[in-house]
């Protein structure tokens, strides 16, 4: 009875145990998993326009509201503020720094959208939005206040690494020295784009609680007094008194979108139909109302819900159809961004792949001796019976599939960890390749050793500089080496190759 208790016990902590760690894995997946920042580089392109504009209308009239005796004169904004811990440089500028301040916001603003010394020039884009923002309370609309929450959350996040004169100077660079830039992922970027979605799901949320609170929402009354308005409209509207049932429906459905958009969102195949509804919402308030400044920061911020591997598809066939190869059946982004420098399909790796460089130090050959290469690698296939390539993320599996077969190698591509150890024990592999991308590194020393005891295959571990720390148990389990990233192919071919044939090392050959 006490060793059935005892097992009871045990088996509960291992369970609550497995239970807590998955819910801590998790956490640490939605909030830290590194994320391309393509979709940071467009919402910044997009937010540093809208500031850029609206800096340029208040240049129509500045001195009239943000004079020291304008329409809002600064001592009543600074009584205002007594009591209210509030940042505005514009509340310690006097009117013979007017003119001179506003010509470098507008200067700052221009280099944050086009992204030039992005991490700077993000910083000093909120200041300049909350300062603008806060100088005139009187002005200071949902425009704003949404304008600033972008730019503080592209300040966090390297907004400036796509889509950018950052990323442009960093290829030119990387050029130099022979190398091919390749998209990055970045912790930071999936902080940035979750605090977006979470402060984007707040403000819905309490703006369809706060409607609750006054009757004609409930009546559905509201949305009619807006349209019948004569200073909000752009048309005439008032043709909705003959049906009346349509604004009160439009309110109603309205209501419950923002309530329940903070729950939705997060299906994957309602989310499309919520930022549809969203962005139909908003850009009738632009349309209907002439608010489109509002409507449109909006919009750009339902950017922060989209998948960055579709838009750099989208991406690259919008740049091959400009070069006029729309003709051309769709490939990835990243295919298309090899062809582009010259780089071959078949010999580069997946640039989703953050840390990978295609094989630049790849040294041109004669037909004879490509020739000789291409039977050799197809001769090696011959000793091999298959591959199992670890790979977590979806893009990155299909291209080193496609790439080792390519090559004549016989692969399985699994998306984590635990199925790698069930294809290594079912099916007759003579190596494995774990690229540690979005995974734990203390899961891929455990899996390492796993594979050890089973086996005593070859495995190869591809991995970034910031995780040589982490994996520096890998060094106790046998014949696993570890490739740093980035590398080039010619270097994952020699590596792979000696450690399945280590008499023929000095071969370029993939085994």
């Amino acid at each position: 009875m006490l060793q059935a208790r005892e097992l009871l016990r045990s088996s509960g902590m291992v369970w609550l145990r497995q239970y807590v760690n998955g819910c801590l894995e998790a956490w640490h997946k939605f909030w830290f998993e590194p994320a391309d920042p393509l979709m940071l580089g467009i919402i910044r392109l997009l937010s540093g326009w809208m500031l850029f504009y609206n800096l340029a209308v208040w240049t129509l009239d500045l001195e009239a509201f943000f004079g020291d005796n304008g329409l809002q004169p600064l001592q009543a904004v600074k009584a205002l503020y007594v009591n209210r811990p509030i940042f505005s440089f514009w509340l310690w500028t006097g009117d013979q720094y007017l003119w001179p301040m506003h010509v470098v916001c507008l200067l700052i603003s221009g280099m944050f959208c086009l992204g030039f010394a992005t991490r700077v020039t993000s910083i000093l884009s909120f200041l300049i939005t909350i300062s603008y923002s806060q100088r005139v309370p009187i002005a200071n609309f949902g425009f704003d206040q949404i304008l600033g929450m972008l730019c503080l959350y592209l300040s966090i996040g390297p907004s400036g690494a796509a889509v950018s004169i950052d990323s442009l100077i960093r290829r030119w660079w990387l050029g130099r020295k022979g190398l091919v830039d390749t998209p990055r992922k970045f912790a930071s970027a999936r902080v940035a784009m979750r605090l977006i979605q979470l402060h984007l799901c707040t403000i819905y949320f309490w703006a369809g609680f706060a409607k609750l609170k006054g009757p004609s929402w409930w009546t559905g009354e509201a949305l009619w007094r807006v349209i019948a308005n004569e200073e909000y409209q752009t048309m005439d509207l008032t043709w909705m008194a003959w049906v009346p049932w349509l604004p009160f429906l439009i309110a109603h459905v309205t209501i419950a979108w923002e309530i329940f958009f903070i729950v939705l969102i997060w299906n994957p195949r309602l989310r499309p139909l919520m930022l549809l509804m969203g962005v139909a919402m908003h850009f009738g308030i632009g349309a209907f109302l002439g608010m489109w400044t509002f409507g449109l920061i909006m919009a750009f911020a339902y950017l922060a819900f989209s998948d960055p591997d579709l838009w750099r598809h989208r991406l690259a066939l919008f740049v091959r159809w400009m070069g006029g190869q729309s003709n051309v059946s769709p490939v990835p982004a990243f295919e298309a961004a090899h062809v582009s420098s010259g780089v071959g399909v078949e010999d580069s790796i997946e640039s989703a792949v953050p840390t990978m460089i295609s094989e630049a130090a790849e040294l041109p050959q004669s037909p004879a001796t490509a020739t000789a290469t291409t039977s050799a690698v197809l001769n090696c296939s011959a000793t091999v019976s298959e591959v199992c390539v670890v790979a977590v993320v979806a893009s990155e599996r299909s291209t080193l599939r496609r790439y080792f077969r390519d090559h004549q190698v016989p692969c399985r591509i699994v998306p984590d960890l635990n199925s790698g150890l069930d294809v290594v024990s079912r099916y007759r592999i003579s190596a494995v390749v774990i690229n540690t991308t979005q995974l734990v590194p203390a899961n891929v020393v455990d899996f390492a050793a796993d594979i050890a005891d089973l086996t005593s295959l070859p495995i190869l571990v591809l991995s970034i500089a910031s995780q040589q720390s982490q994996l520096e148990g890998l060094g106790a389990v046998p014949r696993v080496e570890v490739l740093d990233l980035p590398a080039s192919l010619r270097d994952i071919r020699i590596k792979l190759q000696s450690m399945c044939d280590p008499a023929e090392s000095p071969s370029p050959r993939v085994c």
